[in-house]
């Protein structure tokens, strides 16, 4: 399994914490809306709050640990599901349980 992203030391404690319960498409959201500050994304209120008093290079660090973390997610699901295909028996040749009746 991947290891999950560090955060640069400008990003907020408290945003640090709270990305650890958004999906990774929420994370992707808050990562272009740190980017654009476009009203029209679908971000948390604590985000459009958070991202008023920040200059920009804090956004510019929380968007691309929120990318990050959003990728590292990514990959953990990946690996999860190689794992879960990997591990089944999926050998049906005949002779096998799951194969031809008569083989």
């Amino acid at each position: 399994m991947p290891p999950t992203p560090s955060p640069h030391d400008t990003v907020p404690d408290f945003i640090v914490e709270r990305f650890a319960d958004h999906s990774i498409e929420e994370l992707r959201e808050i990562a272009r809306y740190a980017e654009t500050l476009d009203q029209s994304e679908n971000v948390p209120d604590y985000i459009v709050r958070a991202f008023a008093i920040q200059d920009d290079e804090t956004r510019t660090v929380v968007a691309i640990y929120a990318d990050e973390l959003a990728d590292s997610l990514e990959a953990s699901e990946r690996a999860v599901d190689e794992d879960e295909s990997d591990g089944s028996d999926d050998d049906t040749r005949p002779g096998r349980t799951g194969g031809m009746f008569f083989g």
